[in-house]
Parts: C-alpha cells; structure tokens; sequence
C-alpha cells in the first residue's frame, strides 16, 4: 500500500475507534445518568455516526479496487473503486449537514430567549438547505466518473470554494454561540469554562476544514500527479473533518461522567436555585434550573416545590 491509502486507513480506524467510545459515552450518560435525556440532538449524532460508518465501508471497499494506489494488483477495478468511492463521499456530505443539526439542537436545548431559539431554528433549516444544494452539486455536475471534481470547471472550483468558506462560517457559528449563550448563566467560572471547551470542540473540526480550503485553492491549477494526489489528500481530510465533529459534538454531553469520575476538574453538579431565585436565565437540560428543568441526574427529586434542592447537570 501507498502513503495515502495508509493515511486513509489509519484515519478512519482511529476516529471509528474514537467516535465509537465517544457515542457510547453519550449514550451511556443520557440514559442512565439522565431522566428524560435522549433527545432529537442524539438521535440526528446517532444518524451521522451511521453515515460516517457507511463512509468508512465504502472508502475500505474503494481502497480494496485501488483507490489512490500507487502500484497495480489483479483485482483492482476502476469502476468499482469509483462507484464506492461515490458512496463514500456521498455519505460525507450528508453527515457533514447532520452533524451541524445535532449541534444546532443541542444549543437550542440550550437557549434560554426565544430569539436565540428562532435563531437557531433559522440555523437549522440554512444548514439543511445548503446540505441539499451542495449534495446535489457534488454528486451530480460537479462529479467526474462518480466522484466529486471541485476542479473540474470555473463554476464548481468556486462552488467547492463557496462550500469550505460556508462550512467554516457554520462551525465557527456554532463553536462561538456557546460563549454568549452562558456567559451569564449563574455557575462557577470553572466549571463555565469546562462547559464552553466542551462545546467549542468545534473549533478542532474546522481546523480540517482549513486545509481542505488549501487544497481546492491548489487542485484549480494542478495538473496530472499532483492534481490526484490533491484529491486523495481532499478526501482523507474529509474523512478527518466529519470524525473530529462527531468526536466533538459527543463529548460535549458528557460532563456528568467527567465530573463523576474528575470532580476536582470538571466540577460537580450544582443545585438549581429554587422557583423564586434569581438563577439561570438558561432554559433546558445544559444548565442549573428551577422545576422547569428537563433532565435531571436519575433519582434526585423533581417535585418543584419553593425551597427544595433540585441538582441538573450542566451539558
């Protein structure tokens, strides 16, 4: 095997692994930590972590016909490697969208104004728009032989252009957000800042996406060697990319596990103040609230009455 099918393979294997313990992490947490925890943001995670896995199969089975081979073996077959390779890409844009969703929804579990939430609303439907448009795009008059060509005209190297910039946008939106978001929820700066590094992971994802841009600025004017090696180094970020957002986005909702097993880092729960504090402004199952609260650690009262402590888990 060449350099850039052993690149290939070590990425998905790695964040395969990392993604798998990641999601069961989650999972765990929201469903034995946490009454009423599994929500529509892990169902639309669970969906990219499905794509992402489809992704890798296919990618294994393209690498298996030859993809960015750099010798010839009997059963290798272009047809074939282009036609997985199709799959697999095709499943990288979709979970690149799905996987902004899952973010989006987090945070609008988060919000606590309504303009946030309309914000985040209007979010959700420009990243389905722009996953729809920009799949079409990839797939159909900006492919060559199955697979994405950003180079193949003027029009499409400015829609792969439009499409890195946009997506950088998007994940920085989302990484920022949460800094607005509980800057003034009432909780202890540490455990403040545990809670927006864990949801300002996003911030790695899109350092991906920086070389990507990279890439496409070059592969306008590469030709021949250099224009496939572009490619196969194109796709191995985008593998890299959707494998750092599903890392980021499942860690981001497993603070109660940190803090169960590395309270003295990432702090403990802290009791919600009672229905006629002044508390939190957030609303949601992310942040210390009153009887409203929709998640709360399994066992601990709800009854909502004035006075009596209630703990929430934050993220």
């Amino acid at each position: 095997m060449g350099g850039y099918q052993n690149n290939l393979i070590a990425a998905m294997v790695v964040f395969m692994v990392l993604d798998t313990l990641a999601m069961a992490a989650r999972v765990y947490v929201r469903t034995q930590m946490l009454t009423r925890g599994f929500g529509l943001d892990d169902v639309f995670l669970l969906l990219t972590y499905v794509c992402f896995i489809i992704s890798c199969a296919m990618g294994f089975t393209s690498l298996h016909y030859g993809m960015a081979a750099p010798d010839k073996q009997p059963w290798y077959n272009d047809a074939e490697r282009l036609r997985f390779l199709s799959a697999n890409q095709l499943c990288l844009y979709i979970g690149a969208g799905l996987v902004k969703i899952a973010v989006a929804l987090v945070l609008y579990r988060l919000a606590s104004t309504k303009r946030l939430r309309w914000t985040l609303i209007g979010s959700i439907v420009v990243v389905t728009i722009w996953t729809v448009v920009m799949t079409v795009f990839a797939s159909g008059p900006c492919a060559q032989s199955g697979a994405s060509n950003w180079a193949g005209s003027k029009a499409c190297s400015q829609i792969g252009y439009f499409r890195t910039v946009s997506n950088i946008f998007i994940d920085w939106f989302y990484a920022l957000l949460p800094i607005f978001m509980l800057w003034k929820v009432h909780m202890s700066i540490r455990i403040k800042i545990s809670v927006m590094l864990l949801l300002g992971l996003g911030f790695f994802a899109s350092s991906a996406t920086f070389v990507k841009l990279y890439i496409i600025v070059r592969l306008v004017e590469a030709k021949g060697a250099e224009a496939a090696d572009l490619h196969n180094g194109l796709l191995l970020w985008a593998d890299i990319e959707l494998g750092m957002a599903i890392f980021a986005a499942a860690v981001a909702g497993i603070r109660p596990l940190l803090s169960k097993y590395a309270p003295a880092i990432w702090g403990r729960s802290t009791p919600a103040p009672d229905s006629h504090g002044a508390g939190s402004e957030a609303t949601g199952p992310y942040s210390a609230l009153g009887a409203s609260s929709e998640m709360t650690p399994i066992g601990k009262d709800r009854t909502g009455v004035s006075g009596v402590e209630r703990q929430v888990d934050v993220v």
